[in-house]
């Protein structure tokens, strides 16, 4: 769940999961966690009977399970329903409820393209980078799209950018960036599509592009300069200084010692995807 959480109350062996992300659910801590850490993924549909029923069978608060299924008929709001849950435990203060609520007014009130690119920065700051890029497609292909401004559209290409050069590499992140650039008109996204042409060597589109957006030659050097630097910097991190050395392995000979390199860093890569 992210933190270590003391549960006071049952902690069931047969836990409620949340999809899309498949997060598991096993005590009414975890629960009041969940909602709290993901506000602005909130929907209504997310508080069910099913839900309901695991409060009241599994987590033994069948009290608890039967206002919340009393007031669901009743349609009271979304809130009411959240209030209920974290008022369950004592996980979190008067404060921080309050905090949450004031919170989820304000992207409860927002239309639901709005919502739909809060859910989709959420995703994409936690890393879960085909989920974010599915989203974002998803709100450049919605009709609502029109009612967001050409700077607003621009952002969501640049972040999907940001999460397609984790998922497919520079060239489609690319593209995305050109496209975020010609919407927005922000220097970042700029940035970003200048440095995605140098990353692919394609220096005369780089030069082309410095003409047609008229770059003066400052913005150029502070290009070249922060590309120069973060090489430099590359080379002295631990991988890569554990490539060169078992690069120097294979040159020896030392194909053994090579070979379980290797595997310690794909192991070590394999392990950040499953935590993620």
């Amino acid at each position: 769940m992210g933190k270590l959480i003391l549960c006071s109350g049952v902690r069931t062996t047969r836990p409620y999961t949340f999809t899309p992300k498949g997060i598991r659910i096993y005590s009414m801590e975890e629960l009041c966690y969940y909602l709290y850490q993901h506000v602005h993924l909130l929907e209504d549909t997310m508080l069910s009977d099913e839900l309901f029923d695991f409060i009241g069978q599994e987590l033994m608060l069948p009290e608890r399970a039967d206002k919340l299924r009393s007031l669901k008929k009743q349609k009271v709001d979304l809130k009411t329903l959240v209030t209920v849950i974290l008022c369950s435990t004592d996980y979190y203060t008067e404060y921080e409820i309050k905090s949450l609520l004031k919170l989820l007014d304000e992207v409860t009130g927002m239309s639901m393209i709005k919502r739909n690119i809060i859910r989709a920065g959420c995703y994409l700051k936690e890393q879960q980078y085909d989920e974010a890029a599915a989203e974002y497609d998803r709100i450049i292909n919605s009709p609502e799209a029109i009612e967001l401004t050409p700077e607003e559209y621009g952002d969501v290409y640049h972040n999907l950018a940001v999460a397609k050069i984790q998922i497919t590499g520079l060239k489609e992140a690319s593209r995305l960036f050109a496209k975020a650039y010609e919407r927005n008109q922000k220097e970042q996204s700029l940035k970003q599509y200048l440095y995605t042409l140098c990353l692919m060597n394609k220096e005369q589109e780089y030069y082309e592009k410095i003409e047609e957006y008229q770059i003066d030659a400052n913005l150029d050097s502070q290009i070249r300069e922060f590309l120069a630097e973060s090489e430099k910097e590359a080379e002295h991190t631990s991988v890569i200084q554990t490539i060169h050395t078992l690069k120097d392995k294979k040159a020896r000979g030392k194909m053994n010692e090579f070979y379980q390199g290797i595997n310690a860093i794909i192991d070590s890569w394999k392990e950040k995807v499953r935590q993620n």
